[in-house]
């Protein structure tokens, strides 16, 4: 019998020899991991224990699992809060406890995969939806426990984990916002902590619930996501820190993209405590904490990510500023979650959170949409010389004008301006103007007088200004000022004296095809009327209005206007709600008329703009008024920025429109800049010599010369085609003119041929690469304007009041920025 029994056990064991082993888990049947504190024992208030757990030994093997479920066993009576970290070398072995406040949880990094507080229920993640765990990548989870006071006995708290061995369609993860330093004053009523940050991953993430984390203080945790090229704020988190601190659903799944920002705002209430408290790790402390689980495809993004205080710089202070008003508005009392909080045995009615119910149709249709393949970042540009065709101004103060078709440089593209270069060598144009339109006053190429006259017959726009010598403008990497087919460019000279010779004072523009992410533009703020009495140390012009755009507007440069008697102007940014100025631009109008670089700030939809121009007329014994001519003066700042809204290119605020604010202006609003005789001199178009390093005087630094209207260039083949073409192009041009084009040509061909493609361009610098390439007809090269590549000759007046007047729209230009 015995033999009998042996051989029927070999039998089964040959049998089963060749079956694979079944692990727990498998087939998409859950199994649990159980993790708990062995027999912990807080000795003092505010102790964080640790203990490590082996994924592999949990198991019972080394495969990849997939976690589905957390089931806490704990008791806020005991534990303050727990966190459930994966790394891949802990402090200490399996098994033992060990301190974790001060010491650290793992040697190297560490992943927060879930938390818990406040006698929060069970949480079970949604269908295919899983965090994975790699024991070769996360060979052990630490469970960390919060201990506010000591325990008399060994300590047991726990958290189960379910898990499948099967890859779901999805991946877990947390993105935890959270704010490291805040101080917050006793009894005062209403402390906000802020954090945002640019959405921490190249593809979309799909949020679905939320858990706030603070201490006794906490009125309420806010969360939202900004898109800025609408100016939408989305509410996607808002949940008392007194409540259970459980992952709570969100109202529907969240999906937040690369290009959008994430935003989050704690709230306390410190009524009846008479000190300070600051963020910290004990339960006197504070904590600011927002964790949100999101979903997307495996190996597209981490699965723990962070967000981490208020963004540096103009745009993260921005953000903040627009966040909705009932952001700190806590959501109404619950007295039974409240006592839950503390007391295990509430019944709160919730025994489990599941998210199934909540976007079972929303995973059918989602996942990551971000396209695949290399992004295109080669940039396609080519210069474009816009001049006057020969003009010759016959009385003082001429404003002339003339127009080129965008149609005739590409009859299919829209293209973006980049960059902006005046043609000029000498002192005969005051101020030049570009602008765009529909319908410009004359026909194509020719001039006319648009002083008295309007520039076009529909809306024109500002897009440049040029006076006093000012140096080249190249806008930031990203943005352009628009230019559809349809428009038409029209180029205004301000000639300050009569000339008796032809002038070809105009401008390059430098193109591109390629779409940039911003659109930029101009704001233009000034006085339309304004008395200044003679001999007054300061007179005051002021304008301000709110700004009605649809996406933020990022300043990034100024320009003041003014004529002689102009000392200092200067613009603002108020918000109204925080009573909040903020300097834009203080700039002196008798420097070279440039866009001069500032420190890039953001101007939020519904905020406003302000500019004061002050004049002093101390030993000028008429008063004057506000005009075009130079014996009058002007009042205009011209902001220039860039923002996502295609439509908001233009802006113009005139006068006060509301009364009273400029008395509220800060102090120093009228105190001129200090004296800076290099750029006073070169405003008159004077150089001072540069020296070497010995202080000898340096040799003058020399422009090519341009050929001017009489001259007669042997021209090769190349040179003569091209020559051919601008006569079919400008039938009417003199044939000199013609040959000044063409000699010209070859200078502005071997950018437009080569196409300048630049992968990276960064101001002022670039590299000329092959790459993808645009075809330009001959219109983009020679356009009707093109015929003159003659110096800008702009011969200012000797001893003139107010030698720099500016046109009824008045200039603008994006140059060389300097401070």
């Amino acid at each position: 019998m015995f033999l009998f029994r042996m051989l029927l056990l070999l039998l089964a064991g040959l049998v089963g020899a060749g079956e694979p082993p079944i692990h727990p888990g498998a087939n998409g049947v859950d199994d649990k991991i159980d993790l708990v504190m062995p027999g912990a024992r807080p000795e003092t208030d505010d102790s964080y224990l640790c203990a490590a757990f082996k994924v592999s030994e949990m198991t019972g093997f080394n495969d990849t699992v997939y976690i589905t479920g957390f089931l806490p066993n704990a008791n806020a009576n005991k534990a303050h809060h727990m966190l459930l970290y994966t790394c891949q070398n802990p402090v200490d072995d399996s098994g033992k406890i060990y301190n974790c406040l001060h010491h650290g949880l793992c040697k190297g990094g560490s992943s927060i995969m879930f938390a818990w507080a406040k006698n929060a229920p069970p949480t079970t993640l949604p269908k295919d939806v899983a965090f994975t765990i790699d024991p070769a990548e996360k060979a052990y989870l630490v469970l960390q426990v919060h201990y506010a006071h000591p325990l008399a006995d060994e300590d047991h708290t726990g958290l189960s984990l379910t898990y499948e061995l099967e890859q779901p369609k999805y991946q877990a993860g947390i993105l935890l916002m959270m704010q490291g330093g805040l101080r917050i004053p006793g009894n005062t009523p209403t402390v906000n902590a802020n954090m945002n940050c640019a959405l921490p991953a190249t593809v979309p993430l799909h949020f679905f619930s939320f858990r706030t984390h603070a201490h006794s203080l906490g009125a309420v945790i806010s969360g939202y996501a900004y898109n800025e090229e609408k100016n939408e704020y989305r509410q996607i988190a808002k949940g008392s820190p007194q409540w259970p601190q459980a992952f709570y659903p969100m109202s529907s799944v969240q999906t937040i993209k690369p290009n959008e920002y994430i935003a989050a705002r704690c709230t306390y209430n410190s009524t009846g405590r008479d000190r300070d408290t600051y963020i910290g790790a004990t339960a006197a402390d504070e904590m600011c904490n927002l964790y949100m689980m999101f979903f997307t495809e495996p190996g597209k993004s981490p699965d723990f990510l962070i967000c981490g205080n208020e963004m540096s710089g103009s745009l993260g202070k921005s953000i903040t500023r627009g966040l909705p008003h009932d952001s700190e508005v806590p959501p109404p009392k619950n007295p039974n979650w409240e006592k839950a909080a503390k007391d295990s045995n509430v019944d709160t009615g919730i025994n489990e959170i599941n998210y199934s119910k909540l976007f079972e149709e929303e995973l059918e249709n989602s996942g990551s949409n971000k396209k695949g393949g290399v992004e295109d970042n080669v940039l396609v540009v080519a210069n474009f010389n816009f001049t006057m065709p020969g003009a010759t101004p016959e009385n003082d103060d001429d404003y002339l004008c003339t127009s080129v078709k965008m149609k005739d440089l590409d009859p299919v593209n829209k293209l973006w301006i980049l960059k902006f270069s005046a043609l000029t060598t000498g002192n005969r144009a005051h101020h030049m103007i570009l602008s765009k339109c529909k319908q410009p006053l004359k026909k194509e190429g020719e001039i006319y007088d648009c002083r008295h006259h309007q520039t076009c017959l529909d809306q024109s726009k500002i897009m440049f200004a040029w006076a006093k010598h000012a140096q080249p403008t190249e806008l930031p990497y990203g943005a352009g000022f628009a230019v559809d087919p349809e428009d038409y460019l029209v180029l205004q000279v301000h000639y300050a004296k009569a000339l008796s010779e032809a002038d070809y004072s105009g401008l390059t523009l430098e193109f591109t095809s390629t779409v940039p992410k911003y659109t930029a533009g101009i704001f233009l703020l000034g006085r339309s009327n304004l008395h200044i009495p003679a001999d007054t140390e300061t007179t005051h012009g002021d304008a301000n209005c709110k700004v009605e755009a649809k996406s933020p507007l990022h300043i990034f440069a100024y320009r003041a206007h003014a004529h002689s008697y102009g000392s200092v102007i200067t613009g603002y940014r108020y918000n109204s709600a925080a009573n909040e100025w903020k300097l834009l631009a203080k700039g002196n109008p008798r420097w070279p008329q440039a866009f001069y670089q500032t420190e890039e700030e953001i101007v939020n939809p519904g905020e406003i703009l302000a500019a004061r121009c002050s004049y002093n007329t101390t030993g000028h014994h008429q008063s004057v008024k506000i005009g075009f001519t130079g014996g009058d003066e002007m009042c205009n700042l011209y902001l220039m920025y860039y923002s996502y809204s295609k439509d908001d290119d233009f802006k113009i605020c005139f006068d006060e429109e509301k009364l009273g604010l400029a008395a509220n202006l800060p102090e120093g609003n009228d105190v001129p800049l200090p004296p800076n005789p290099e750029l006073e001199h070169k405003a008159h178009g004077e150089t001072e010599q540069s020296h070497d390093d010995q202080g000898q005087p340096s040799a003058p630094v020399t422009s090519p010369s341009l050929p001017g209207p009489g001259s007669t260039p042997t021209a090769d083949n190349l040179s003569q085609n091209l020559m051919n073409g601008a006569k079919k192009l400008m039938p009417e041009m003199s044939y000199s003119v013609v040959l000044a084009a063409a000699i010209s040509v070859p200078l502005t061909i071997l950018i437009a041929c080569c196409l300048a493609v630049r992968k990276c361009r960064k101001r002022g610098k670039g590299t000329m690469s092959d790459g993808k390439k645009k075809n330009w007809n001959l219109g983009d090269i020679l356009g009707r304007s093109k015929d003159g590549f003659q110096p800008v000759n702009t011969e200012e007046r000797d001893g003139l009041v107010g030698d720099d007047s500016d046109s009824e729209v008045e200039e603008f230009s994006v140059p060389a920025l300097h401070a």
